[in-house]
């Protein structure tokens, strides 16, 4: 459309939006923010208001829709949980000061990743923008960035700011392995990233990807961006040579907080810290999943998880603390055991964690509401919020003074109680501030002598107001008749209609209600008019007195972050004591050996969901040597899955520093988790459930070490039996061989036949759930022991699961039949065929046969009896490859 065609109000607003295309566009105009053409049809079907119009363009009317703009947030709100962001347009003038048309500008863009107000942020959860970098592109030929990768995250609603590299040479998976640990709202990247990012990060739920112009994350232009943002001395952690790639990308992460938030103050960031990820353990996306470390594995279900089972904090930064912690557990011994004797500390000394966690309740979120501050949004319900947390730091200083672990102490040695900064709060702010620092009533008397005198000068005229009134009242004799006052007509007699007829001449009608009329006079005006200025010049005073304390405040922003780290540490070590000591946990042995033992292990969920001790616990032993492979044979619903998710849970556990759900635990550390336990399929990307099943087996493959943990859970179930029962055969082979992995692994199977494996293979130990028959019924003891199982029990569990006797009669038949049909036949029994394939050394070729023929045969159709001729094939077959 032709310019000429709009107003100048409507051409402004198309000059702004084609500087933000992507975004709905808040326009204020008065007291209102509008959004006009296609921004008001598609805010207002989100919103659900009235879709109207402003003028025509062309014949056509312009639509229109607006919000008031003290009620913003909450409509912002909705259209970002929508997924649409919002440019924030304000008058940058005042409009009585303006010549023309009112000067405006977009001086905030709603992100996902760059929020810090509270009203639209969890307060137990991060909410982070990261930004990836990678100097080249995957190789055509393996598929792996040979530079690796880098990585800079933020959280400006805390200041969080670190960045990290990625090992050379990294695989797609490896950076979406990251991205998914740390959850990210954004994620930001040059464009030539678009098509060779990880096809997972385009399905993961929480995060928008937005690719950038390239220019931001040259090394120049990232190093004078991180230069001018912080001193050049605050970037010591990141002058390495070699830690180029997260340079930029934290250069590239900065440039688009500047372009989205244009008026920020960025006072409140800290300087980038790097965070080495050779020094945690890694968990990939499927085991945070399968573990159910923050979320149960079914979205519908209310089902607790890990993070719950041990979030006993009291302060919002302690648990997102936790949250990291959970999600990064530490490979060296030295740091744990650091916080292990903390938390010793804690469970020994009730009085200590008693009053360490009765100090913890009166602090808020320190870390949000300092950003608040020096970004100059908070409001003076905020900073007495902040008072009173500050006001808790001396007495949890005595207490740390107290302590004797290590941790404890080095973190009472730099404790800072703030004490001034608290002070000039509570010296300057009356104890129950209202929510606005706009309409006064904020300062305490004695703060400022020119406010002061401003408020006398109101009390004043305020005491001549009721003095006026009651002369009037005398004189007209309306004994109803009261001075009012309200935002749009000021301060105005209200008469009655009965009494309209003794209103004298000198009363001036100002407005005329329904059941009365208003009224004022000369000597009204007059007193209005002095008692207006009064306090106008009053409330902007205060206003000003405030900001300035605000920003006296935000000068100790660095301080102050500081700070509420400690306080996040300190919270989360005396609630996870408080976790110990309620739920009977232990004392970890930590060391960098190979043996994982533990002593009547539990599920640190489940057991909480079975009060009154009715979780049965299991004992585990694991080495790099005779125990590397525990093969754990037994029916569905026995308790195979538990076990080994509470193994990993312990461990995880152990490496966080914290007590574990055992009499006794020795853990030797573990570099990674990995888990291929359940069965579904993915839908989404066209994966069946086998298709699922191998690809996660085939990473676990290519990313496991021998110092890693590995857990299984019916790997082959998704297709053929004897097919099924080869690749199970053969991945227990492959991870049992010293020298193409020999990791601690936990090996879940119905494949009984895989019990033989361990008269024939150094490191592999069978182990059972025991169960006791009776009849057709069967109960499920829970217990792992020594052994092997020779039934499956499945029409058992059957029965269990509720399904009718008629039909459970008719499979006993038909399972006798088969077995019948069996031995006539006079088929080679599967124990038979497993026995030829552990006489063949495992540097054969079987396993490769086998999946071959996986690949070319509909194996699915098969009858039990077609399979049992398909097994006398097999057998042929493996007699051919007999060298």
């Amino acid at each position: 459309m032709k310019d000429l065609d709009l107003t100048p109000l409507m051409r402004q607003f198309q000059t702004v939006k084609a500087q933000y295309p992507g975004a709905i566009l808040f326009f204020r105009v008065g007291d209102f923010y509008e959004m006009f053409f296609e921004d008001a049809e598609e805010a207002s079907k989100i919103l659900e208001i009235v879709l109207t119009a402003r003028g025509k363009v062309k014949g056509d009317p312009i639509p229109l829709c607006g919000v008031p703009y003290h009620a913003a947030t909450g409509y912002i709100a909705r259209l970002l949980k929508a997924g649409k962001i919002v440019a924030l347009c304000e008058q940058v003038e005042d409009p009585k000061l303006a010549k023309g048309l009112v000067k405006r500008e977009v001086v905030r863009v709603y992100t996902p990743g760059t929020l810090y107000d509270q009203e639209l942020l969890p307060s137990r959860e991060a909410n982070y923008l990261t930004a990836i970098y990678c100097d080249s592109l995957p190789s055509p030929e393996t598929g792996l960035f040979p530079n690796g990768f880098g990585l800079a995250t933020l959280d400006l609603s805390t200041g969080e700011f670190w960045v990290t590299e990625g090992k050379k040479p990294a695989s797609l998976q490896a950076i979406a392995d990251e991205i998914f640990r740390i959850e990210p709202r954004e994620v930001v990247f040059p464009v030539s990233l678009d098509d060779c990012l990880p096809p997972a990060l385009r399905t993961f739920p929480i995060s928008r990807l937005v690719p950038r112009s390239a220019h931001p994350f040259t090394l120049e232009e990232a190093r004078l961006l991180l230069e001018h943002t912080f001193q050049a001395q605050s970037l010591h952690e990141l002058s390495s040579a070699t830690l180029g790639q997260a340079i930029q990308a934290a250069g590239g992460l900065l440039h688009y907080l500047k372009e989205t938030q244009p008026a920020l103050i960025q006072a409140h960031l800290r300087p980038p810290a790097f965070r080495p990820l050779d020094q945690e353990m890694h968990l990939d996306q499927t085991t945070l999943r399968n573990l159910e470390i923050f979320k149960p594995l079914s979205e519908h279900q209310k089902a607790p998880t890990l993070l719950q089972a041990l979030d006993y904090t009291l302060t919002p930064m302690g648990s997102r603390l936790l949250r990291q912690w959970i999600v990064r557990p530490m490979t060296q011994v030295a740091r744990i055991t650091e916080r292990q004797e903390a938390i010793k500390e804690c469970v020994e000394s009730l009085n200590l964690r008693m009053e360490i966690r009765s100090s913890l309740k009166s602090i808020k979120d320190l870390e949000r509401l300092n950003s608040r501050i020096t970004l100059a949004v908070a409001n003076p319900r905020d900073l007495m919020n902040f008072h009173r947390s500050l006001n808790a730091l001396p007495r949890l200083g005595e207490l740390l003074s107290t302590c004797t672990s290590l941790l404890l102490k080095n973190i009472s040695v730099y404790w800072d109680s703030l004490r001034e900064e608290s002070n000039w709060i509570v010296q300057s702010l009356v104890p129950d501030p209202p929510l606005s620092a706009k309409d006064g009533g904020i300062m305490q008397a004695g703060v400022s002598a020119e406010l002061d005198e401003l408020r006398t000068l109101t009390k004043e005229s305020t005491r001549l107001l009721t003095e006026l009134e009651a002369r009037e009242r005398t004189r007209t004799g309306i004994e109803s008749l009261k001075i009012k006052f309200n935002q749009v007509f000021g301060y105005y007699f209200e008469v009655t209609k009965a009494n309209l007829g003794r209103v004298p001449l000198d009363f001036q009608r100002k407005q005329t209600l329904a059941n009365a009329e208003r009224f004022t006079t000369p000597e009204l005006q007059d007193l209005e008019g002095r008692l207006s200025s009064a306090e106008q010049k009053m409330n902007s005073l205060e206003f000003q007195l405030f900001t300035e304390l605000r920003a006296k405040i935000a000068e100790s922003s660095l301080r102050v972050q500081a700070m509420a780290h400690q306080v996040a540490q300190v919270d989360i070590l005396a609630g996870l004591a408080e976790a110990a000591t309620l739920h009977r946990y232990q004392l970890p042995i930590i060391h960098d050996g190979g043996t994982i033992k533990i002593t009547a292990g539990r599920h640190p969920v489940i057991e909480q969901l079975q009060p009154g001790g009715g979780f049965v616990p299991n004992d585990t032993y694991l080495d790099l040597d005779t125990h590397r492979l525990l093969l754990i044979t037994g029916p569905n619903m026995a308790g195979k899955s538990t076990y080994l998710r509470q193994v990993a849970l312990t461990v995880l556990m152990a490496q966080i520093g914290s007590f574990v759900p055992a009499d006794a635990a020795t853990i030797g550390i573990v570099d990674r988790i990995f888990t291929r336990v359940g069965a579904a399929d993915d839908l989404s990307a066209g994966q069946s459930t086998f298709m699922v099943e191998m690809t996660e087996t085939s990473k676990i493959l290519e990313s496991a070490t021998s110092r890693s943990l590995i857990l299984l859970d019916e790997v082959g179930r998704g297709t053929s039996t004897y097919d099924g029962l080869s690749i199970a055969w053969a991945l227990a082979e492959y991870i049992l061989d010293r020298s193409a992995l020999g990791a601690r692994t936990l090996f879940a199977t119905h494949y009984h036949e895989m019990t033989q494996l361990e008269n024939v293979r150094e490191g592999i130990k069978n182990y059972t759930v025991l169960v006791k028959e009776k009849g057709h019924d069967v109960l499920f003891l829970r217990k792992i022991v020594e052994g092997k199982a020779d039934r499956s029990y499945g029409i058992q569990v059957a029965k269990l699961a509720g399904i009718p006797e008629q039909i459970l009669d008719r499979a006993r038949n038909i399972l006798e039949q088969l077995e019948h049909e069996s031995s006539q036949a006079n088929l080679p029994s599967q124990e038979n065929l497993t026995s030829d394939i552990i006489t063949l050394p495992p540097t054969q070729p079987t396993p490769h046969v086998i999946l071959e023929e996986v690949k070319q045969m509909d194996l699915f159709s098969m009858t039990p009896l077609e399979a049992l001729n398909r097994l006398a094939d097999l057998k042929a077959r493996l007699e051919e490859e007999r060298p």
